[in-house]
Protein backbone atom coordinates (compact mmCIF):
# COMPACT_ATOMS: atom_id res chain seq x y z
CA UNK A 1 0.00 0.00 0.00
CA UNK A 2 1.28 3.48 -1.08
CA UNK A 3 1.33 6.32 1.50
CA UNK A 4 1.01 9.01 -0.77
CA UNK A 5 -2.59 9.49 -1.22
CA UNK A 6 -3.54 11.23 -4.91
CA UNK A 7 -5.63 14.17 -5.15
CA UNK A 8 -9.18 14.68 -6.04
CA UNK A 9 -8.07 15.87 -9.47
CA UNK A 10 -6.48 12.43 -9.69
CA UNK A 11 -9.54 10.58 -8.98
CA UNK A 12 -11.52 12.99 -11.68
CA UNK A 13 -8.84 12.07 -13.92
CA UNK A 14 -9.15 8.27 -13.54
CA UNK A 15 -12.71 8.11 -13.59
CA UNK A 16 -12.33 10.35 -17.01
CA UNK A 17 -10.51 7.67 -18.29
CA UNK A 18 -12.43 4.75 -17.30
CA UNK A 19 -15.05 5.66 -20.43
CA UNK A 20 -12.98 7.77 -22.70
CA UNK A 21 -13.26 7.11 -26.15
CA UNK A 22 -9.85 9.30 -26.95
CA UNK A 23 -8.65 5.64 -25.53
CA UNK A 24 -9.81 3.87 -28.88
CA UNK A 25 -7.25 5.50 -30.82
CA UNK A 26 -4.06 5.77 -28.38
CA UNK A 27 -1.04 3.79 -28.39
CA UNK A 28 -0.62 0.75 -26.04
CA UNK A 29 2.54 2.13 -24.74
CA UNK A 30 0.89 5.42 -23.50
CA UNK A 31 -1.91 2.97 -22.20
CA UNK A 32 0.36 0.96 -20.32
CA UNK A 33 2.25 3.96 -18.90
CA UNK A 34 -1.10 5.22 -17.68
CA UNK A 35 -1.41 1.58 -16.09
CA UNK A 36 2.01 1.58 -14.71
CA UNK A 37 1.17 5.37 -12.87
CA UNK A 38 -2.30 4.20 -11.83
CA UNK A 39 -0.63 1.32 -9.95
CA UNK A 40 2.53 3.39 -8.83
CA UNK A 41 -0.37 6.00 -7.12
CA UNK A 42 -3.11 3.47 -5.93
CA UNK A 43 -0.90 0.07 -4.71
CA UNK A 44 2.60 0.63 -4.54
CA UNK A 45 5.82 2.04 -6.08
CA UNK A 46 6.91 -1.23 -7.14
CA UNK A 47 4.77 -4.13 -8.23
CA UNK A 48 3.91 -6.58 -5.42
CA UNK A 49 3.49 -9.90 -6.79
CA UNK A 50 5.95 -11.61 -9.25
CA UNK A 51 6.40 -11.44 -12.25
CA UNK A 52 4.00 -13.20 -14.78
CA UNK A 53 4.79 -16.16 -16.41
CA UNK A 54 6.78 -16.01 -20.02
CA UNK A 55 3.32 -16.92 -21.95
CA UNK A 56 1.11 -14.32 -20.29
CA UNK A 57 2.13 -11.67 -22.59
CA UNK A 58 -0.13 -8.90 -21.52
CA UNK A 59 0.54 -9.58 -17.71
CA UNK A 60 4.23 -9.33 -18.40
CA UNK A 61 3.90 -5.95 -20.12
CA UNK A 62 1.68 -5.02 -16.83
CA UNK A 63 4.29 -5.67 -14.97
CA UNK A 64 7.22 -4.23 -17.06
CA UNK A 65 5.02 -1.03 -16.86
CA UNK A 66 4.21 -0.79 -13.25
CA UNK A 67 8.36 -1.42 -12.53
CA UNK A 68 9.46 0.78 -15.08
CA UNK A 69 7.18 3.45 -13.43
CA UNK A 70 8.71 2.63 -10.12
CA UNK A 71 12.51 2.59 -11.17
CA UNK A 72 11.79 6.31 -13.12
CA UNK A 73 9.96 7.73 -10.11
CA UNK A 74 11.22 6.47 -7.07
CA UNK A 75 9.77 8.87 -4.60
CA UNK A 76 8.49 11.52 -6.37
CA UNK A 77 5.15 10.46 -6.67
CA UNK A 78 4.05 14.17 -6.94
CA UNK A 79 5.23 13.96 -10.31
CA UNK A 80 4.04 10.82 -11.11
CA UNK A 81 0.51 11.93 -10.50
CA UNK A 82 1.61 15.08 -12.76
CA UNK A 83 2.87 13.00 -15.39
CA UNK A 84 -1.04 11.02 -15.03
CA UNK A 85 -3.18 14.36 -15.22
CA UNK A 86 -0.58 15.30 -18.54
CA UNK A 87 -1.87 12.51 -20.25
CA UNK A 88 -5.46 12.87 -18.97
CA UNK A 89 -5.51 16.64 -20.00
CA UNK A 90 -4.07 15.56 -23.29
CA UNK A 91 -6.88 12.70 -23.84
CA UNK A 92 -9.75 15.32 -23.22
CA UNK A 93 -9.59 15.49 -19.85
CA UNK A 94 -10.20 19.08 -17.81
CA UNK A 95 -10.01 19.76 -14.41
CA UNK A 96 -13.34 19.52 -12.12
CA UNK A 97 -14.76 17.21 -14.83
CA UNK A 98 -15.00 13.00 -14.15
CA UNK A 99 -17.07 12.47 -17.86
CA UNK A 100 -17.08 13.03 -21.63
CA UNK A 101 -19.26 16.27 -22.64
CA UNK A 102 -20.90 14.05 -25.19
CA UNK A 103 -23.37 11.81 -23.78
CA UNK A 104 -23.09 9.37 -26.77
CA UNK A 105 -19.56 8.66 -26.93
CA UNK A 106 -19.15 8.13 -23.02
CA UNK A 107 -22.26 5.56 -23.26
CA UNK A 108 -20.42 3.77 -26.25
CA UNK A 109 -17.14 3.99 -24.21
CA UNK A 110 -19.17 2.62 -20.97
CA UNK A 111 -20.60 0.15 -23.11
CA UNK A 112 -17.33 -1.49 -23.93
CA UNK A 113 -16.17 -1.04 -20.59
CA UNK A 114 -18.91 -2.96 -19.20
CA UNK A 115 -18.77 -5.83 -21.77
CA UNK A 116 -14.89 -6.74 -21.16
CA UNK A 117 -12.45 -8.89 -21.78
CA UNK A 118 -9.47 -10.73 -20.28
CA UNK A 119 -7.13 -7.67 -22.09
CA UNK A 120 -7.99 -5.14 -19.95
CA UNK A 121 -5.19 -3.48 -18.77
CA UNK A 122 -6.77 -2.26 -15.26
CA UNK A 123 -6.34 -5.27 -12.92
CA UNK A 124 -10.13 -5.97 -11.60
CA UNK A 125 -9.35 -5.61 -7.81
CA UNK A 126 -7.13 -7.91 -6.82
CA UNK A 127 -3.94 -5.49 -6.05
CA UNK A 128 -5.20 -3.28 -3.43
CA UNK A 129 -8.46 -1.01 -2.60
CA UNK A 130 -10.73 0.35 -5.35
CA UNK A 131 -10.79 4.17 -5.74
CA UNK A 132 -13.35 6.25 -6.91
CA UNK A 133 -13.31 5.77 -11.06
CA UNK A 134 -10.63 2.84 -10.44
CA UNK A 135 -9.04 3.70 -14.06
CA UNK A 136 -11.04 0.13 -15.32
CA UNK A 137 -11.76 0.64 -18.84
CA UNK A 138 -8.53 1.02 -20.40
CA UNK A 139 -7.33 -1.91 -22.99
CA UNK A 140 -4.23 -3.04 -24.24
CA UNK A 141 -4.09 -5.78 -27.03
CA UNK A 142 -2.12 -8.51 -26.73
CA UNK A 143 2.19 -8.01 -27.17
CA UNK A 144 1.80 -11.86 -29.05
CA UNK A 145 -0.64 -14.28 -29.84
CA UNK A 146 -0.37 -17.58 -27.40
CA UNK A 147 3.25 -18.97 -27.72
CA UNK A 148 1.24 -22.64 -27.50
CA UNK A 149 -0.78 -21.57 -30.77
CA UNK A 150 2.60 -20.66 -32.46
CA UNK A 151 4.28 -23.79 -31.65
CA UNK A 152 4.61 -27.21 -34.26
CA UNK A 153 2.95 -29.86 -33.28
CA UNK A 154 5.80 -32.55 -32.16
CA UNK A 155 8.82 -30.11 -31.95
CA UNK A 156 10.89 -30.60 -29.07
CA UNK A 157 9.73 -26.54 -27.82
CA UNK A 158 5.98 -27.76 -28.30
CA UNK A 159 7.27 -31.17 -26.50
CA UNK A 160 8.64 -29.23 -23.61
CA UNK A 161 6.05 -26.97 -23.26
CA UNK A 162 3.37 -29.66 -22.61
CA UNK A 163 5.83 -31.72 -20.26
CA UNK A 164 6.10 -34.88 -22.09
CA UNK A 165 9.07 -36.05 -20.67
CA UNK A 166 8.77 -39.34 -23.19
CA UNK A 167 8.29 -37.49 -26.13
CA UNK A 168 11.36 -35.30 -24.96
CA UNK A 169 13.58 -37.69 -25.04
CA UNK A 170 12.26 -40.04 -28.34
CA UNK A 171 12.29 -36.93 -29.94
CA UNK A 172 16.23 -36.75 -28.77
CA UNK A 173 16.93 -39.81 -29.73
CA UNK A 174 15.17 -39.95 -32.96
CA UNK A 175 17.56 -36.57 -33.76
CA UNK A 176 20.51 -37.03 -32.30
CA UNK A 177 21.89 -33.40 -33.68
CA UNK A 178 18.99 -31.40 -32.15
CA UNK A 179 20.63 -28.11 -30.68
CA UNK A 180 19.25 -28.13 -27.10
CA UNK A 181 19.22 -24.25 -26.57
CA UNK A 182 17.98 -23.11 -30.41
CA UNK A 183 15.83 -20.26 -28.97
CA UNK A 184 11.95 -20.50 -30.50
CA UNK A 185 10.20 -17.24 -32.41
CA UNK A 186 9.68 -15.61 -28.62
CA UNK A 187 13.65 -15.38 -27.89
CA UNK A 188 13.20 -19.09 -25.25
CA UNK A 189 15.24 -22.12 -25.09
CA UNK A 190 12.94 -25.40 -24.24
CA UNK A 191 15.05 -24.85 -20.78
CA UNK A 192 13.30 -21.51 -20.35
CA UNK A 193 10.28 -23.37 -21.12
CA UNK A 194 10.45 -26.11 -18.68
CA UNK A 195 11.89 -24.11 -15.88
CA UNK A 196 8.71 -21.44 -16.27
CA UNK A 197 6.38 -24.04 -16.64
CA UNK A 198 7.49 -26.39 -13.64
CA UNK A 199 8.28 -29.49 -15.21
CA UNK A 200 10.86 -30.80 -12.88
CA UNK A 201 11.16 -34.05 -14.88
CA UNK A 202 11.94 -32.12 -18.09
CA UNK A 203 14.61 -30.00 -16.27
CA UNK A 204 16.54 -33.15 -15.28
CA UNK A 205 16.29 -34.46 -19.04
CA UNK A 206 17.24 -31.38 -20.69
CA UNK A 207 20.09 -30.65 -18.19
CA UNK A 208 21.61 -34.70 -18.50
CA UNK A 209 21.82 -33.97 -22.48
CA UNK A 210 23.64 -30.80 -21.87
CA UNK A 211 21.03 -27.78 -22.33
CA UNK A 212 22.73 -24.58 -21.24
CA UNK A 213 21.65 -23.01 -18.02
CA UNK A 214 23.29 -19.58 -18.42
CA UNK A 215 21.19 -18.31 -21.43
CA UNK A 216 18.78 -15.70 -21.28
CA UNK A 217 15.97 -14.65 -22.52
CA UNK A 218 14.87 -12.26 -24.07
CA UNK A 219 14.07 -10.37 -20.70
CA UNK A 220 17.64 -10.95 -19.64
CA UNK A 221 16.50 -14.00 -16.96
CA UNK A 222 17.70 -17.44 -16.95
CA UNK A 223 16.06 -20.24 -16.52
CA UNK A 224 17.01 -20.51 -12.62
CA UNK A 225 15.84 -16.53 -12.59
CA UNK A 226 12.35 -18.12 -14.19
CA UNK A 227 11.71 -20.67 -12.09
CA UNK A 228 12.82 -18.34 -9.19
CA UNK A 229 10.08 -15.94 -10.37
CA UNK A 230 7.70 -19.13 -10.88
CA UNK A 231 8.28 -20.22 -6.97
CA UNK A 232 9.13 -23.89 -8.70
CA UNK A 233 11.58 -24.73 -5.70
CA UNK A 234 12.81 -28.00 -6.95
CA UNK A 235 13.14 -26.53 -10.01
CA UNK A 236 15.41 -23.78 -8.75
CA UNK A 237 17.63 -26.63 -6.53
CA UNK A 238 18.36 -28.98 -9.60
CA UNK A 239 19.54 -25.28 -11.54
CA UNK A 240 21.89 -24.65 -8.88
Amino acid sequence: MVEYRPSPSFDGAAKYLSNASSLASVSNTVKLELYGLFKYLTVSHIPNTGKPSIFDFTGRAKWDAWNTTGSTYGDRAEDAENRYLEIATSLGWKEGTTTEPEPEASTSASSNTAAGDEDDIWDKDTDGPKRSGGGFGVKVSMVSQETEEMREVGSLHALVLDGDVAGVEKHLQDHPDTNLNELDEHGYTPLHIASDRGHTKVVELLLSKGADKAIKDPDEFTALELAEVAEHDDIVTLLR
